[in-house]
């Protein structure tokens, strides 16, 4: 698992111009195939001490997970592969509910954190991220 931590605050600027030209071109190519891509369930506890986040990755493996802090922001990223008989060919799908490819997941950091304090431990499926606060 790969983690950093980057200094300045994660937010975009958008004018309204801009903003309406982000929905003409969403709505406007509803149609066409959009790239893969999901955002795993995740759940975010506060202690009087930590925030915890809890992301819910099974089937991962834990070098295909990327972990980002930003000051106000963490992001969890990363890919589930299909499996080798998704590649291989096979006769028929019955029921497909698994989501796979690329995933990420955005959790809004609402209080001061330790960032050089960090804990991970990625176990039975489930990714939990232990952030220290201060102040």
């Amino acid at each position: 698992m790969r983690y950093r931590y980057i200094s300045y605050k994660y937010s975009r600027k958008v004018s309204p111009d801009t903003a309406l030209q982000n929905i003409w071109e969403t709505f406007g190519t509803w149609a066409m195939p959009v790239a893969s891509g999901w955002r795993p369930p995740t759940d975010v506890f506060e202690t009087p001490d930590q925030l915890i986040v809890l992301i819910e990755v099974a089937g991962v493996t834990e070098e295909d997970i990327a972990v980002t802090l930003f000051s106000d922001l963490l992001v969890v990223e990363g890919v589930r592969e299909q499996p080798q008989f998704f590649k291989e060919g096979m006769s028929a799908c019955h029921q497909l509910g698994i989501k796979y490819g690329d995933f990420r997941s955005e959790v809004y950091i609402p209080v001061n954190v330790d960032h050089d304090n960090v804990t991970a431990e990625y176990k039975n499926g489930l990714l939990k991220i232990v952030l220290r606060k201060i102040g």
